[in-house]
């Protein structure tokens, strides 16, 4: 039954929203107290400000939200495939734009509904034809270690990427894809758990019943999936030093469901062998998702992207003065 992994994958996402908007807002408040002659690094390697926020009860109030969101999340991906549940996570941008409207006393336009509207109803359609079709997979030795070099190959990409000077985009697009990656490694993490309690009752890796993993790779993946965790953490906070915090979660919503999907239909053989007319609706279902999550960036002010003269003061413990979220 996909309904209740579904629903935990929901409320995770506005938990991410919910988290997102308070260490934003945390951050915010932090820079009318920042020392104004202090210059901003937009593509610092740790972002300004980023240590101070540690000691911001409000900041750590959304780390822990968002903690809990995550985990939410993973016992969602030891219920359910991939498929089903990591394009749920879409759902997170709809709560952020409603949130930043509300909070900002802004109303919400025909077209920020519409998009809105768009997205949801999406989700929902891509959710209910993955559900039909999809199986679970089990996947061998061999897979798990191809998942681990994915992800070895991502943990380097991502590092070479946050200590460059890459721009504000490069960060974004990669720490989507290392997500939809880690995703997936903590999809093959959650279920092998969820079949060891089955089997024995005891949280013991390296239990050798039926289809289980071999214990030399599932730790390894474990190792390889808490490393790129914290890459992508260390990419996503230098992006929101880069840009626009808003375009970091639109763009973490559209790659990393893709590539999670992507990662689970090609590599863990998730679908059965989908009829043209299944085929169809994921890709109808897919596009009018990202559509929709495009309409929701182009009529949210939260979402226009700042201009050039204030662009280089958008880091990590600045509020430019012309942004509203």
């Amino acid at each position: 039954m996909v309904l209740l992994p579904v629903l935990l994958a929901a409320v995770g996402a506005v938990g991410l929203a919910a988290g997102t908007h308070l260490q934003h807002r945390a951050v915010r408040l932090g820079a009318m107290h920042r020392d104004p002659a202090s210059p901003p690094r937009p593509n610092a390697r740790i972002p300004d400000g980023l240590l101070q926020m540690w000691r911001s009860p409000l900041w750590l109030l959304g780390g822990a939200v968002i903690v809990g969101a995550t985990a939410l999340n993973v016992v969602a991906l030891g219920l359910a495939p991939i498929s089903v549940v990591q394009p749920v996570g879409a759902l997170a941008l709809v709560v952020a734009a409603v949130i930043s409207a509300g909070s900002s006393g802004l109303r919400i336009t025909r077209g920020l509904a519409s998009g809105i509207a768009l997205t949801v109803l999406a989700v929902v359609a891509f959710v209910l034809v993955s559900a039909g079709f999809t199986r679970d997979a089990h996947p061998a030795d061999a897979q798990v270690l191809q998942l681990s070099v994915a992800l070895g190959a991502g943990i380097v990409a991502g590092g070479l990427v946050a200590v460059s000077r890459a721009g504000h985009l490069s960060r974004v697009v990669t720490a989507g894809m290392m997500y939809g990656v880690v995703a997936a490694a903590m999809h093959v993490v959650a279920v092998e758990g969820v079949a060891i309690l089955h089997r024995n009752g005891a949280w013991t890796l390296g239990d050798h019943g039926a289809r289980a993993i071999a214990p030399g790779a599932m730790w390894a993946l474990i190792a390889l999936l808490g490393a790129a965790a914290l890459v992508g953490l260390w990419l996503v906070q230098t992006a929101y030093a880069s840009g626009p915090p808003e375009t970091v979660l639109a763009g973490l919503t559209v790659l990393d469901p893709l590539v999670a999907v992507g990662v689970g239909v090609l590599l863990l053989g998730e679908y059965a062998p989908l009829p043209p007319i299944a085929l169809l609706g994921l890709v109808t279902s897919g596009g009018a998702a990202a559509a929709g999550i495009l309409l929701i960036a182009h009529h949210h002010p939260g979402f226009a992207p700042a201009p050039a003269a204030s662009t280089r003061h958008d880091a990590v413990g600045v509020a430019p003065q012309n942004r509203r979220s």
